[in-house]
């Protein structure tokens, strides 16, 4: 009996390390699958960014748009000095904000300096070329 419960611990120790050995291959070949699939949807999304990209030049291509210009009867051309304005730089609000804070103490004040704000906002906003 002492010679048979070492081979039955043996036949045990066997069976186990295969079944770890099968398992391990198991998982081997899904991580595979998963890799695969991964890289073919990468492979397609390159595909789709790179046609993407080349119609985006196209749509670019002076060509092209000279063509539009031409399909349309457009009379585009560079605009004049006189008609480019140059932007002064917008102070920032913010700081004008805390500063404002700090000297008007009053809640009524304190209003009214947000609600002129919110209209010098508004008012920029609605100050687009046409």
């Amino acid at each position: 009996m002492k010679g048979s419960g070492k081979i039955l611990s043996g036949i045990a120790c066997l069976t186990v390390l295969l079944l770890f050995y099968v398992h391990l291959q198991i998982s081997s070949v899904i991580v595979s699958f998963d890799l695969h699939r991964s890289s073919q949807a990468l492979e397609e999304k390159q595909e789709v960014l790179r046609r993407l990209q080349f119609n985006v030049g196209q749509l670019k291509a002076p060509q092209l748009l000279e063509e539009k210009m031409k399909k349309h009867d457009l009379a585009l051309g560079l605009p004049n000095k006189v008609q480019v304005l140059d932007v002064p730089s917008v102070p920032d609000f913010s700081r004008i904000a805390t500063q404002d804070a700090a000297v008007d103490s009053s809640v009524g004040s304190s209003f009214s300096s947000i609600f002129g704000r919110l209209i010098q906002t508004a008012q920029a906003k609605t100050d687009l070329p046409s």
